[in-house]
């Protein structure tokens, strides 16, 4: 048998193009053989995306305007590694190694590519994606060898750090309409709970928030939800949690500097909003740092009033991304009352409040197109030797576009190897009807009506939409126009 090691890794993407020749590649100056092709169909450049993104390990690069090219074989063409090479060199680009062969960084000036070349008998693969920065080698004023692209079929790599997925989010059938908002304060993470908001009509219309209908949910067990310019505030009598938006989270920052990032965040985020006047952890004797709950707690002041207040803050990481929740109580022992299991590495109640960031929808707040999709690539090692033994590939997609009481979705997916993956897609159109809570379309698969539980969760500068069709199928969309 032959083990499988799989890497989850989420992209957004576009809408999909043709396949069309291509005699050249503009950003690169580089001529291609007769016969060639890009392929813009936006599911095959997601999976030459998901392969390129495996060789970065810095979180400060980001990689745009991915290109993916087939090539007649180089039996046919002539166009080889050495002839890639020497064309490059001509174009002026410096050329730097990586650890898989296939792949190398191409320089020129302030302009930095990360690109793949991969020969096979039937077609040669070429993909390329624009990096905003040199990588550390290079930064560090480093050289190093100029390689050759693989002419002949080599070994992928397996990155030191696999991002895992993001948290699972469900939607819910709450059967309520917010409320006006109760608190104001400056401060996500993703729902594990399932509350749900009772019914209560303002008589006022609610305020709006980034031009949404609702930015307040009151729940049927007493806490109230307000969404502010930095986060969700949940309040219920004295005590408030804060769901910020997500800060940038730097490994570096961590990774042998002595400096723990549960400190960081307390004492660069929440000691200058609240002012704290002492600090202290919860590690239940634990002296291994790794295995140490990412908590702090201690004394300081609320944001609004002045008032003395405990504080309690968990951390939680994700790649390039922190999430703070943080707790608020006018004294200890109230604090360890709410939240006994603040400090539980796996079970922390301060994690579970983000499932309090939930927030209606409004009849004229879903006017746009929304999008999701995320890819799943497998690679295969052999357990007796290590050797490389392939790798499969599956994506997929979904864009709703909403127009007053209309609706329009197309669904696309691929699945196998990146140049040969089996494709579908799936459009239906037909009317919309939207509640608070849910979303009613016509003429889904096989002409049938469709029930959607719906939701919005407040991030900053908008709102992802939760959809979930109560048969498995679930949505995670954001407004792309």
């Amino acid at each position: 048998m032959i083990p499988i090691l799989v890497c989850f890794l989420p992209f957004y993407i576009m809408a999909q193009k043709n396949v069309i020749p291509a005699s050249r590649i503009p950003a690169l100056n580089l001529s291609l053989p007769d016969g060639a092709k890009q392929d813009k169909r936006f599911l095959i450049t997601l999976a030459a995306a998901t392969l390129l993104e495996s060789e970065v390990q810095d979180p400060k690069i980001n990689l745009t305007d991915v290109e993916v090219y087939f090539l007649p074989p180089a039996s046919q063409s002539g166009f080889n590694g050495d002839v890639l090479l020497n064309n490059l060199e001509k174009s002026g680009f410096q050329i730097l190694p990586t650890k898989d062969e296939k792949m190398a960084w191409l320089m020129k000036g302030a302009t930095t590519f990360l690109i793949y070349f991969s020969m096979d008998k039937s077609e040669t693969s070429f993909y390329l994606a624009k990096s905003n920065m040199p990588p550390k080698a290079q930064n560090q004023g480093t050289t190093a060898p100029t390689p050759a692209p693989n002419s002949q079929a080599g070994a992928m790599t397996v990155p030191a750090h696999i991002p895992p997925l993001p948290p699972g989010r469900s939607a819910t059938t709450p059967s309520s309409v917010p409320t006006q908002p109760q608190s104001s304060a400056p401060i996500q993470t993703a729902p594990t709970e399932k509350p749900s908001p009772t019914v209560q009509k303002p008589s006022s219309p609610p305020p709006t928030f980034s031009g949404y209908q609702f930015s307040t949910s009151n729940f049927d067990d007493g806490w109230i939800a307000s969404i502010q310019p930095d986060g969700v505030v949940v309040q219920k009598g004295e005590t408030k949690v804060y769901l910020f938006f997500v800060l940038p989270y730097q490994s570096e920052n961590f990774s042998g500097t002595g400096v723990m990032d549960r400190d960081y965040y307390w004492d660069n985020h929440i000691t200058p909003l609240f002012k704290t006047s002492s600090k202290s952890y919860q590690d239940g004797g634990e002296f291994i740092s790794s295995l140490q709950p990412k908590y702090v707690e201690g004394w300081g002041q609320d944001p609004q009033t002045g008032q003395r207040r405990f504080i309690g803050m968990f951390l939680t990481v994700s790649p390039n991304a922190a999430m703070l929740t943080v707790a608020s109580s006018s004294d200890e022992a109230n604090f360890r009352q709410t939240f006994p299991k603040a400090a539980d590495r796996w079970d922390s109640d301060l994690l579970r409040m983000s499932s309090y960031n939930k927030f209606a929808v409004g009849p004229n707040d879903l006017n746009g197109t929304w999008q999701s999709g995320g890819s799943q690539m497998t690679q295969w090692y052999n357990t007796v030797t290590g050797a490389y033994a392939g790798a499969t590939f599956a994506a997929s997609s979904a864009t709703f576009s909403f127009s007053g009481n209309t609706y329009s979705s197309i669904h696309n997916g691929a699945t196998g190897a990146v140049g040969a993956m089996n494709t579908f897609q799936q459009e239906y159109k037909g009317n919309a009807t939207v509640t608070n809570w849910s979303i009613i379309m016509t003429n889904r698969y096989q002409g049938k009506t469709q029930q959607f539980d719906a939701h919005f969760q407040a991030v900053r500068g908008g709102r992802l939409l939760y959809l979930n069709d109560r048969s498995g199928g679930e949505y995670t969309l954001v407004k792309i126009k």
